[in-house]
């Protein structure tokens, strides 16, 4: 039984993360976080240069759609990674995309009226470079977690997969595209939603992942 996999720990990672979502959501519905999204926006761009612009924009499509399905397809094809990586991590991106996609139809939240270094055209709650990437990044966090025995290698790579999700949040912000409770979902739902397909896929009766 698949139910049986979730354990109380798994199920608080799963649901504090969506808690905070409804709540954020809840907020930004009524209008409760708009001054201090406001802030954050300023904050961001207090230094903001061509310089900077060009730099954070190329940090940006790290996170792109493009990338993210040239990275997964790389994991895939590579016969080594394909099973323990690049299955999970695939099916935790199509699985994130999806509810991405519903959930900016129904809050149907327009982009910041700001200005905007790049061109946006889709709703904007929740982020989805910042739910991707924390999707990506949790998941592959989690079987560092499981795979990798050196203590520095593993402290190394956690350090990346934790700091990345928040860099390109930060970008989206910058480049005028996200309000901050945008990137701020798009991570929590994010996370949630590699923990759960993780704990899907996992050991028993699956060859995807074994601890």
């Amino acid at each position: 039984m698949i139910l049986k996999k979730f354990n109380k720990t798994k199920i608080i990672l799963i649901i504090v993360p969506i808690i905070i979502f409804i709540f954020l959501a809840i907020s930004i519905k009524a209008g409760i976080s708009t001054n201090f999204e406001t802030w954050v926006y300023n904050e961001s761009v207090e230094h903001m240069s061509p310089i900077l612009n060009n730099v954070i924009k190329c940090i940006t499509h790290i996170g792109d759609g493009v990338t993210v399905m040239i990275f997964c397809s790389m994991l895939l094809l590579y016969k080594k990674t394909r099973e323990k990586i690049g299955i999970p991590v695939s099916i935790a991106v199509i699985t994130s995309e999806v509810i991405n996609l519903v959930l900016k139809q129904i809050f149907a939240r327009q982009r910041p009226n700001i200005l905007q270094l790049v061109n946006e055209t889709s709703y904007s709650f929740p982020s989805g470079h910042s739910m991707i990437n924390a999707t990506i990044c949790t998941m592959l966090g989690i079987l560092v977690i499981k795979n990798i025995y050196n203590k520095k290698k593993k402290t190394i790579c956690l350090i990346m997969c934790f700091l990345l999700p928040i860099i390109i949040g930060f970008t989206r912000i910058y480049l005028g595209v996200h309000f901050f409770g945008d990137v701020l979902g798009g991570i929590l739902l994010g996370f949630a939603v590699s923990v759960v397909v993780y704990t899907i896929l996992k050991k028993d009766n699956t060859k995807f992942i074994t601890d």
